[in-house]
C-alpha cells in the first residue's frame, strides 16, 4: 500500500510517528508539505538521515495573519507529484489550505480513498457557523474516514459531519521514550544535582511560545498572589510577549523566582523537564498541547487549562495532574499551593506517571491507529 500525507509543515515531533508508520509500510510513505516552516515555529529542519519516509516541500507562496494565527499556503505541482507517486490512500492534514482541497478533488476523480487527519476540538475551534463552517462541513462529508487526535476531536468531527463518519481515534504524541530515557539519565548526574540546588524547592515549568493565547500572564498573576519564595518558575520559549512578561515579573516582585530561558530545540528540552516538578499550561485555546505528553513522559505532574485538548485524554485529575479555568488566577494559585504542600509525594510518583504515559500515549499506539485508518480506507478503495 502506497500512502501519501498532505500537511502544512514537517514538525520535528511528527518525524517519529511517520518513521514508525513508514516502517510498517516498508517505506511506502510520502509526506508532501505546503511549506518548510511557519512564523513562530523555531524548530530546526530534520536531517535527511533521520527520515525513513519520503519528504518533499511543494513550491508555493505563503502568507500569515498572526493576529488570528492563520497561515495561508498557495501551492502548485501537487497533481504532478501525485501522478508520479500513485497513492493507494491519501491522508489530508486538514481542510484550511488550498492544498487539501486540491488533494481531495484529485482523489475523488480517481477513486482514491481519503483520510482526514483531524486535530481540532470544540474548545479550540474558531469557526462554528456561517459560510466557512458550511465549507468545512462540505469538505468533511467528502472524505472516506476520519483520523482524530483524541476523543474531543472525534466528537467535534462528528458534529461537523452531521452524520456518521467512520473515525479512528489516536493520541497526539511525541517520542515519549526519548523524554523518559533522557530525563532519567540527566537526573542521575552530579551536574543535575548541582543545578537543581540553585532553584527553589518547588519548580514550575512553562514550555511554549510567548503569545497572548498561551496566557502566561495568568501564571505570573497566580505566583503574585502566592508570593512564596519556595516556588520558582522556568519559562522556556520565545515570542512577542517576552518583554511584557519580563516586565510584569519585575512589577510583581517575582524576578528572583522566575527565569526566562529563551527558546530551546526539542532535543534540549529534557534538561528543563528534569529540573522541574510541575508543568503548567494556562492556554486560552489549545488544539492539543504536546508539552503535556513530554512532561508526563518525564514524570511531571501537570496543571492544565480546561481549554487544552490534551487534558481530556491524558490527565487523571488528582493522580498525574489537575485542571483549572484559564481565566481564574486564584484557582491556579490554590492548585500551586496544594502541589507545593505535596511536592515530595509527587516526586515519588514520577516513575509511575512516566511509565503509564509511555505505555498508553506513545508513538507505538499512535502508529497502530494511523495504520488502522490507512488499512480501513484502503479496503474501501474504488
Amino acid at each position: 500500500m502506497r500512502a501519501v500525507v498532505l500537511t502544512n509543515i514537517l514538525s520535528p515531533y511528527r518525524v517519529s510517528l511517520f518513521n514508525a508508520v513508514a516502517e510498517q509500510l516498508q517505506g511506502e510513505l510520502t509526506v508532501l508539505c505546503a511549506a518548510r516552516s511557519e512564523p513562530l515555529r523555531l524548530w530546526g529542519t530534520p536531517e535527511a538521515r533521520q527520515l525513513r519516509f519520503r519528504y518533499r516541500v511543494l513550491p508555493g507562496v505563503h502568507f500569515s495573519w498572526m493576529q488570528r494565527e492563520w497561515h495561508i499556503h498557495l501551492n502548485w505541482g501537487l497533481g504532478r507529484a501525485l501522478r508520479a507517486l500513485r497513492p493507494d490512500v491519501l491522508v489530508l492534514g486538514g481542510y484550511e489550505q488550498l492544498l487539501y482541497w486540491q488533494g481531495l478533488h484529485y482523489a475523488r476523480r480517481r477513486g482514491i480513498p481519503t483520510v482526514l487527519w483531524y486535530e481540532s476540538w470544540e474548545g479550540s475551534a474558531q469557526i462554528r457557523r456561517g459560510m466557512l463552517f458550511a465549507l468545512k462541513r462540505a469538505f468533511v462529508r467528502q472524505v472516506r474516514l476520519g483520523l482524530a487526535y483524541g476523543n474531543p476531536a472525534a466528537r467535534w468531527l462528528q458534529r461537523i459531519h452531521g452524520g456518521e463518519l467512520p473515525t479512528v481515534v489516536i493520541p497526539n504524541t511525541v517520542d515519549m521514550e526519548f523524554f523518559r530515557r533522557s530525563v532519567w539519565q540527566i537526573r542521575q548526574t552530579a551536574e543535575f544535582a548541582s543545578r537543581r540546588a540553585q532553584y527553589p524547592p518547588l519548580l514550575l515549568l512553562y514550555v511554549g511560545s510567548l503569545i497572548p493565547r498561551k496566557n502566561v500572564v495568568l501564571l505570573l498573576e497566580a505566583l503574585r498572589l502566592l508570593q512564596d519564595p519556595g516556588i520558582g518558575l522556568l519559562v522556556v520559549g520565545e515570542g512577542p510577549e517576552r518583554e511584557t512578561l519580563a516586565r510584569l515579573s519585575r512589577e510583581y516582585g517575582l524576578q528572583d523566582v522566575v527565569v526566562f530561558e529563551g527558546h530551546r530545540q526539542p532535543e534540549e528540552l529534557p534538561w528543563w523537564y528534569a529540573l522541574a516538578d510541575v508543568l503548567v499550561l494556562p492556554s486560552l485555546r489549545e488544539v492539543w498541547g504536546l508539552v503535556v505528553n513530554e512532561a508526563l513522559a518525564a514524570g511531571l505532574y501537570v496543571l492544565c487549562s480546561t481549554a487544552v485538548g490534551a487534558a481530556y485524554d491524558l490527565l487523571q485529575p488528582g493522580w498525574n495532574g489537575a485542571l483549572f479555568d484559564p481565566g481564574d488566577a486564584e484557582a491556579l494559585a490554590a492548585l500551586i499551593q496544594q502541589v507545593s504542600e505535596r511536592h515530595l509525594e509527587l516526586r515519588q510518583r514520577r516513575e509511575a506517571i512516566s511509565e503509564h504515559a509511555c505505555r498508553h500515549f506513545g508513538i507505538e499506539r499512535a502508529a497502530e491507529g494511523f495504520l488502522e485508518a490507512l488499512h480501513q480506507a484502503y479496503a474501501c478503495r474504488g
